[in-house]
């Protein structure tokens, strides 16, 4: 993706986070939460970073002594440095797909954070997914997943309906490009899964505990939190 297209997209995105359609605002509340919680430094690894606005803000005042932040976009790690200088904390950056970087090995993280990322793959290629982010996560450590989720028997078709219909209220007052721009995302990169499937998936890779931290209101979305 060129700059130009990626602060075009980049733009539409944050106004999700401002508007709080994706409900960022209760997963970062509750995420301040744990990280506050941890009483000894630790090392966060930020998977699919992008500018790593919001976890600047949740690791500001807590343990963490070194981040390592993710992203294949260029123009999104320059933010992200900007954004994260400010934290006392050793920073260091990969421009990669954060699934190559998991592959070659990058272990030995306390906390992990995974955001609206691993809906984008198959399921069987997401089960494998798992397997390296619990090769990356230390003993006694976490991984944070913010996905999309199936309610019920739903089905992945059920889902972009139930989406699609969600954006005459949730996404009224985007432009209609906007719009298309996160109708065409949706129905052709979105591939969520029942959150039991993530737990059952995670604990298949070696994660101990699985518990869902928070189900938005209308069931699109979930935060999840799995021991190592």
């Amino acid at each position: 993706m060129d700059v130009l297209a990626f602060f075009s997209h980049w733009e539409t995105y944050r106004l999700c986070i401002e508007r709080n359609t994706l409900h960022h605002r209760e997963v970062g509340e509750i995420l301040r939460g744990e990280l506050l919680a941890v009483t000894k430094p630790f090392t966060f690894l930020d998977l699919a970073c992008g500018d790593a606005q919001l976890t600047s803000r949740l690791l500001a005042g807590t343990r963490v002594e070194a981040y390592t932040g993710v992203d294949f976009s260029a123009p999104a790690l320059a933010l992200a440095r900007n954004n994260m200088a400010a934290l006392d904390c050793v920073s260091s950056f990969r421009e990669t797909d954060f699934t190559g970087f998991l592959r070659t090995g990058h272990h030995g993280h306390d906390i992990i954070y995974l955001g609206l990322s691993l809906h984008h793959f198959e399921h069987h290629t997401k089960g494998d997914v798992m397997k390296h982010l619990y090769r990356a996560t230390n003993p006694g450590g976490s991984l944070y997943l913010f996905e999309p989720v199936l309610r019920g028997g739903e089905t992945r078709e059920d889902y972009l309906a139930r989406w699609h219909q969600s954006m005459d209220t949730d996404y009224a007052n985007f432009s209609e490009v906007q719009r298309e721009q996160l109708w065409r995302h949706v129905s052709t990169s979105d591939f969520p899964e029942r959150p039991e499937e993530y737990g059952a998936m995670a604990r298949a890779g070696g994660f101990r505990d699985a518990s869902v931290l928070f189900t938005a209101p209308k069931g699109f979305y979930s935060l999840f939190r799995f021991s190592a």
